[in-house]
């Protein structure tokens, strides 16, 4: 028996957190493998039609896609199963206008528009580091990007500001006290807050991080957090 394909839908229970269902619908568009987790991602597709309204159905998101009119970290989209998850940036060139996902209070993944000179970079957060055997350092990003570099500083759990142009490394922000977060997960997600304290993990417990939001102060676990600057 022949192997069966990937399908190009997905169940609705089987989606993230980030994604608005309607219980009237079964299946939502399944955004294809590669940057990001599945769980953490919605379709272009979803983002045309659902969020800016731009089409009202799929053909006519194919059509504005076809016609290269999107435009999403610096690079034409080619597909509306294109994933897209937090902190990536969007473009309509025709409409001069520019978007950045970012996540809301509720948890889902929705849109903040940006002024254009924002769209020349992207802060990514650091999740795998290793050394090849020329002796550089690959960095692993979030939304699963790969960065080869000669400095040897830059650590997993903190964020770098990407060029998207030429997608190298303008700024580094440490998982340190005083740095900006960006809650991406737990009781407080959508909310910024700053580092008051870290707490190093030991084995296998997570690093713990004491966020200052407003007058409060809170723990949470480092995958909870995206330190932004």
């Amino acid at each position: 028996m022949a192997k069966k394909g990937s399908t190009t839908v997905l169940k609705t229970q089987n989606v993230g957190f980030v994604h608005k269902t309607e219980k009237t619908k079964t299946f939502v568009i399944r955004p294809n493998p590669g940057k990001h987790n599945l769980k953490s991602v919605v379709s272009l597709g979803y983002v045309l039609r659902d969020l800016l309204h731009l089409a009202d159905n799929i053909k006519e998101v194919k059509y504005i896609i076809k016609n290269k009119e999107i435009i999403v970290d610096k690079k034409p989209a080619k597909t509306h199963r294109l994933p897209i998850g937090f902190y990536d940036v969007i473009e309509i060139p025709r409409m001069n206008k520019q978007y950045r996902a970012i996540i809301l209070e509720n948890g889902l993944l929705s849109l903040t528009e940006i002024e254009k000179e924002e769209t020349k970079y992207k802060i990514c957060k650091i999740v795998k580091k290793k050394l090849t055997k020329k002796g550089e350092v690959q960095l692993t990003t979030n939304d699963g990007r790969s960065i080869i570099t000669t400095n040897q500083a830059y650590k997993t759990k903190a964020s770098v500001k990407l060029d998207l142009e030429d997608n190298t490394i303008k700024e580094y922000y440490p998982l340190e006290k005083g740095r900006k977060v960006y809650v991406i997960g737990g009781k407080h997600k959508g909310t910024k807050g700053t580092i008051e304290h870290v707490t190093k993990g030991q084995m296998n417990k997570a690093d713990l991080i004491k966020i200052k939001i407003g007058d409060h102060e809170y723990e949470t676990t480092e995958k909870n957090v995206f330190v932004i600057n």
